[in-house]
């Protein structure tokens, strides 16, 4: 019997309330400041397309020329709205978003203890459906359209957030994340069963990854990474977060290359503690890192050397990481906290640019997870996930080019009215809340806390 949780799930999704599908004709978004991200150039006043297949058609500057089109379209006036491209977050732990506020002032291994160790074992059937319902829910309130979605097991497994994923409001890459106190043939094992759970709602999801966090023999890593890629699985693996972690981690780099889990589908999550020789490792491999401002910062982890990252070639995306870490997951809050952190620590202003900024957290947190190809850009043929927003500070004095820095210094997830994604209407913004879903929830953390 499945947990009343997840028949809401498929009842939603028969409502179209979820992604399942496209508008029923084109539809012209006209008459809007468009940032896109991922190419040359400043904003600019124009329109976007969207077809009947739930992608971008066109997206150009100026008004649409309705006499000169070949077809009808319906049309929607923004009145000069801002629209920017769906946020991405390329690591994000989504069960945890009931558990805000756990164990402040506490480091990674110590927040770990108060939230997995102390309150993970209480677990029961449908949590995980509910808190990753919730955590899906709240990725979108705040403009995140594609999220990867980094599992955790307490002994439940991953078929209550597997399910949640497949009917999920978002994009999702979903990351398998085995426990790591399983042997090395157990985690095969688990990946084995994983595989075969999955396979035949795969298509439903844009990607999938597996947590390759832990060390094991280079013959054991071998044979996990043979496996992984034989399954078109990327791996994401967290590493050099936690700064008393650090010495052991950093005498793993070496055996990582050699097994093979360090190359151009590896992603490095947080990525904080390294070295010039692991720094530079990592972007002749091409590989990724992930970088998450916000819960580093509330975990005292430290703060990664993203512009070392990307002047040695090494690829950077960002993440809200889990909601019980940042809290808030607002990708403004998480662009600003990185930006200003890097700009003060250099005490130089110059150091990285708000659409540097903007697009790290769009089309470069989409390549990193190996889905830049559809996702993450305001563009022809990519899926039409987009942000309307309605900021009360007006625009119109600004220069072009400091558009980019009123999108990312003065906007926040406040003034965000629609959400889009795959062309159709998702949500609007941080007031759009499922009570029904938020109840369920506290009554189940209630039932937690009793047995705590």
């Amino acid at each position: 019997m499945w947990p009343k949780h997840l028949w809401r799930i498929i009842v939603l999704v028969v409502e179209k309330r979820f992604i399942d599908g496209a508008p029923e004709s084109p539809t012209v978004y006209d008459n809007a400041l468009l940032f896109p991200a991922h190419r040359d150039g400043d904003p600019f006043l124009g329109h976007l397309v969207v077809g009947d297949d739930g992608r971008f058609v066109s997206v150009e500057p100026g008004a649409f020329d309705a006499a000169t089109a070949s077809h009808p379209h319906r049309i929607v006036d923004l009145h000069g709205a801002v629209v920017l491209p769906g946020f991405v977050s390329a690591h994000t732990h989504l069960w945890q978003s009931p558990f805000r506020g756990v164990a402040d002032g506490c480091s990674t291994m110590g927040w770990i203890e108060q939230l997995h160790k102390r309150i993970g074992p209480h677990f029961g059937d449908g949590d995980m459906a509910a808190f990753t319902a919730h955590g899906y829910r709240d990725m979108l309130r705040h403009g995140v359209t594609t999220v990867c979605n980094h599992t955790h097991d307490f002994g439940i497994g991953p078929e209550e957030q597997w399910a949640a994923a497949i009917s999920a409001p978002v994009h999702t890459e979903f990351c398998f994340s085995p426990p790591l106190w399983r042997s090395p043939a157990e985690r095969i094992s688990e990946l084995d069963k994983f595989v075969h759970l999955s396979a035949p709602d795969r298509d439903q999801v844009l990607g999938l990854s597996m947590n390759t966090t832990g060390r094991m023999t280079v013959e054991q890593m071998r044979d996990e990474v043979d496996m992984l890629r034989e399954n078109s699985f990327r791996m994401h693996t967290h590493y050099l977060e936690d700064p008393g972690t650090t010495a052991e981690q950093q005498t793993w780099f070496d055996d990582l290359v050699e097994s093979g889990r360090v190359g151009p589908d590896t992603i490095f999550a947080h990525f904080i503690h390294t070295t010039p020789h692991i720094r530079d490792g990592a972007a002749r491999a091409g590989a990724s890192m992930v970088w998450n401002p916000l819960s580093n910062g509330r975990l005292g982890s430290g703060i990664a050397d993203v512009l070392g990252y990307r002047n040695a070639g090494v690829r950077v995306g960002m993440g809200v990481d889990g909601q019980a870490s940042a809290d808030v997951a607002d990708p403004f809050e998480n662009m600003r906290m990185g930006l200003y952190t890097l700009r003060a620590t250099a005490q130089d202003a110059t150091v990285l640019d708000a659409k540097t900024v903007l697009r790290m957290h769009t089309a470069d947190a989409a390549d990193v997870l190996g889905v830049g190809d559809r996702v993450g850009r305001l563009a022809p043929g990519y899926a039409a996930d987009f942000l309307i927003l309605d900021p009360p500070a007006p625009y119109e004095i600004l220069d072009a080019a400091d558009l980019w820095a009123y999108a990312v210094l003065s906007l926040s997830s406040a003034d965000i009215r629609e959400v889009h994604v795959a062309g159709r209407l998702a949500g609007t913004g941080p007031t759009d809340r499922d009570i029904e879903l938020e109840a369920d929830c506290r009554d189940r953390l209630s039932r937690i806390r009793s047995a705590l």
